[in-house]
């Protein structure tokens, strides 16, 4: 019904302008604002995310923005050298930087959140 439709993702935040900083200053995601104020991320792979501010905004328990990237472990290093704190979850065998690994296949994970709390995560594909 929709394969030939674009379609993106949006998630929101608390306050916009920290939101841009973050998005923009600390992941260095290509971060504009659209004709309603709103951000919208454009990812070098293609698509788009849009992030919109509301007043009530509860963070997402749940991770609404992966980052797949071709070394984790210098992504979590960059990114605590940025100031960003990793994440510990239960059930995952995660190291003292928070990397969580796939044991053997190569893949690698390691969440974190946004200045409005939301889950985001750095992966690699493996």
């Amino acid at each position: 019904m929709f394969a030939d439709r674009q379609v993106f993702a949006s998630f929101s935040v608390d306050d916009i302008d920290a939101a841009r900083a973050f998005y923009d200053n600390t992941l260095g995601l290509i971060v504009t604002h659209n004709e309603m104020g709103f951000l919208e991320l454009h990812p070098s792979g293609g698509g788009r995310v849009l992030i919109y501010p509301k007043d009530s905004h509860q963070p997402a328990t749940f991770t609404v923005l992966n980052i797949v990237v071709g070394d984790v472990e210098a992504a979590v290093d960059g990114l605590v050298a940025a100031g960003v704190t990793f994440e510990r979850y239960e059930g995952f065998a995660q190291d003292e930087r928070g990397i969580a690994r796939d044991g053997g296949a190569g893949g690698a994970i390691a969440w974190f959140k946004d200045p409005a709390g939301n889950v985001l995560a750095v992966l690699s594909e493996g």
